[in-house]
């Protein structure tokens, strides 16, 4: 079944490729997408393919769009006036991120039937889990630099499992969603996982995120096997190649979503306590049988960087970065070049 028609009608050529440009890199995008810049191929088109979804430029709308029996139109408005109180104004020059989330939210809320997207990467989604019982010790700076790495070679997305990451003042964002409305629609209403997840999904330095909870109770409740089955589900619902989760001790049953992973990387330290604390973490994993845990484990130990970037999207550069692309991404350059021949 072909995918959903959303189109885009807008005379500013530049800006309507821009943001075709912009969607069609969606992994997961539930949209066949088509651009329009001048009238005639407009409405000719639209006489003959049932269009879904307009996304229409102030500049070019008029009253005969209305007549064309499109179920969602949505006016991008350069201007404080209302052409049309009964449809959506979204505000043109803003991030094409904070416009598609608006429009794919919009959708989601108005849309009776969802149609669901379907995996058309052949390859399984590999899950990397980062973890370690030693506090301190750069594992979010790791883990944003590996994702945003690998995603100049793969479709990543980044899941952080902090209850308190401080992520909103450290990208000097707000969000409006988090994991735990991923996890409420993967319960409630999982044939929208994927429109959720479009929706949700926030990107910086080309690395698709999911933001982390803002109050951690409200993921309290989520079980091993739950979070396992929702990573299962981006899976079949996204063209994702990795997830990387950014795991701490306040995820329940860790130790079976370590167990789910295809890669685990733990970064220890040579100071006495840091040891201390390894031993104990590896003896309890051998005491309660997950040995197969630390078979596929890949302890690090950093060496001392003379200067670590203090922003996100500056993690690309620097020692860390160096590091980062010497001794881990050959772990994944290698799979893709295997599973290739």
């Amino acid at each position: 079944m072909d995918k959903p028609i959303l189109a885009i009608f807008d005379s500013e050529e530049r800006y309507a490729y821009g943001f075709m440009e912009f969607i069609s890199n969606k992994s997961n995008l539930p949209f066949q997408v088509h651009v329009f810049t001048e009238p005639e191929r407009f409405f000719a088109y639209s006489k003959q393919e049932e269009i879904e979804c307009l996304l229409i430029s102030e500049n070019v709308y008029q009253r005969e769009v209305e007549a064309l029996n499109i179920p969602h139109i949505i006016i991008l408005s350069e201007s404080s006036d209302c052409l049309n109180k009964s449809l959506l104004h979204i505000h043109k020059y803003q991030s094409c991120e904070a416009i598609f989330r608006e429009v794919m939210a919009y959708y989601m809320k108005e849309a009776g039937h969802v149609m669901s997207c379907v995996r058309t990467n052949t390859e399984k989604m590999k899950i990397i889990g980062i973890y370690t019982p030693v506090g301190r010790c750069l594992q979010t700076t790791f883990s944003f630099a590996l994702g945003q790495i690998l995603s100049k070679k793969a479709k990543v997305l980044y899941m952080n499992f902090e209850r308190y990451s401080g992520l909103e003042a450290l990208l000097k964002r707000s969000f409006q969603y988090d994991i735990s409305d991923l996890v409420y629609y993967f319960q409630c209403a999982k044939e929208k996982l994927s429109l959720r997840l479009s929706s949700i999904v926030e990107n910086i330095h080309g690395l698709d995120f999911v933001p982390p909870v803002q109050l951690y109770q409200s993921i309290l409740g989520v079980h091993g096997q739950q979070w396992i089955e929702l990573f299962a589900e981006i899976e079949k619902c996204s063209d994702y190649e990795y997830l990387i989760l950014d795991l701490t001790d306040g995820v329940a049953d860790l130790w079976d979503i370590l167990r789910s992973c295809t890669h685990v990387y733990t970064i220890t330290r040579g100071d006495g306590v840091s040891l201390a604390k390894m031993d104990q973490y590896e003896r309890g994993l051998r005491t309660m049988e997950y040995e197969d845990v630390l078979a596929k484990t890949r302890k690090i130990e950093f060496p001392v960087f003379k200067e670590i970037p203090i922003r996100f999207d500056e993690l690309t550069y620097g020692d860390l970065a160096r590091y980062v692309k010497q001794y881990i991404i050959p772990d994944f350059v290698g799979e893709k070049e295997e599973g290739n021949e």
